[in-house]
């Protein structure tokens, strides 16, 4: 039997875990289509905690880059930041506008796929 409601701060855990969709549904006790839907749905309310996955086989060329997200509140470009030793995370400042006012908006790994740099859950 189905339950009535999906725990979506469980499925965000696992869906960022990166867990299968079949094994989310199988483990919430829901299909994989009813789980891809919410998922869908919840991406169009907040894409920040639900990013897309990318996909690619074998080894990358590059190891991946964990980056850290932020977004200006004075002019609202999102931007990121490697997330290196050297960097102190502290001290941000909006790349366009210099504003201090940053705010944190996740961290994640990167990857290169085509020329296009994309956010990997």
């Amino acid at each position: 039997m189905k339950p009535e409601k999906v725990d979506k701060r469980e499925l965000n855990k696992l869906f960022l875990a990166g867990k299968p969709i079949k094994e989310i549904a199988l483990q919430l006790g829901s299909t994989s289509g009813s789980i891809r839907t919410m998922i869908y749905h919840e991406r169009l309310r907040n894409p920040l905690d639900w990013p897309q996955r990318v996909n690619y086989s074998g080894k990358p060329d590059r190891p991946l880059l964990m980056m850290h997200g932020y977004e200006c509140a004075e002019c609202a470009v999102m931007f990121t930041v490697e997330d290196d030793m050297d960097v102190d995370h502290s001290v941000i400042v909006c790349p366009v506008c210099q504003s201090e006012d940053v705010g944190d908006k996740g961290y994640g790994k990167f990857v290169t796929t085509s020329e296009t740099m994309m956010r990997e859950a």
